[in-house]
């Protein structure tokens, strides 16, 4: 099993510290213009999932050269692109709708992290707890979000809980891929 280089777990963990700042400034943004600004809002819902795949993106590039681990990154890209669609295609005109699409890629995006965490474990020899959690909280939120917003019980105010959890998951990740990268005999450097 390919293991992870000293620079692409540098790369990680500074994805992992971007994304805290980025969701906890979104969880911020949607909390702050949902009820009295939604179409501001509808909008940073839209781009929620783009977010995720430019990171995706961004971490294919940077850490994960083949195998399971790039083979789920490539499936989260794609399902987070259909999510993007499926919200801009219902946000503005049956926003329940569009959590509900939310709930959809959230169980995704979640299980296919959960797999990546698992992965990762191996590769890093630890340090990935805190993704891996996150993973299974995403898939259960996701079911909620999903049914929520089928049943008109959830909106996009109720999703900026969401990414602060993710924030909060993200900070723990990469605060636990510093501690590793500060031992160098945890990570090969093969």
């Amino acid at each position: 099993m390919e293991a992870i280089l000293p620079d692409s777990a540098r790369s990680l963990r500074n994805l992992y510290f971007v994304r805290t700042v980025f969701q906890a400034v979104w969880a911020a943004s949607v909390f702050t213009t949902a009820i009295k600004q939604p179409k501001v809002a509808a909008i940073l819902f839209f781009l929620y999932p783009l977010w995720d795949v430019a990171c995706t993106v961004y971490d294919l590039n940077t850490s994960s050269r083949s195998g399971s681990a790039r083979s789920s990154q490539i499936i989260n890209a794609l399902l987070g692109v259909g999510a993007a669609i499926g919200i801009g295609l219902t946000v503005f005109h049956q926003p329940v709708y569009s959590v509900a699409v939310f709930g959809v890629w959230a169980f995704g995006a979640g299980l296919l992290q959960h797999i990546l965490g698992l992965i990762r474990r191996r590769l890093l020899r630890g340090g990935q707890w805190a993704m891996i959690l996150s993973g299974a909280q995403s898939m259960i939120a996701g079911v909620a979000y999903f049914l929520g917003g089928l049943f008109d019980k959830l909106h996009i105010k109720d999703v900026g809980g969401y990414a602060m959890f993710g924030a909060i998951y993200f900070l723990i990740g990469g605060i636990l891929l510093t501690r590793k990268l500060s031992k160098p005999s945890t990570i090969d450097a093969n």
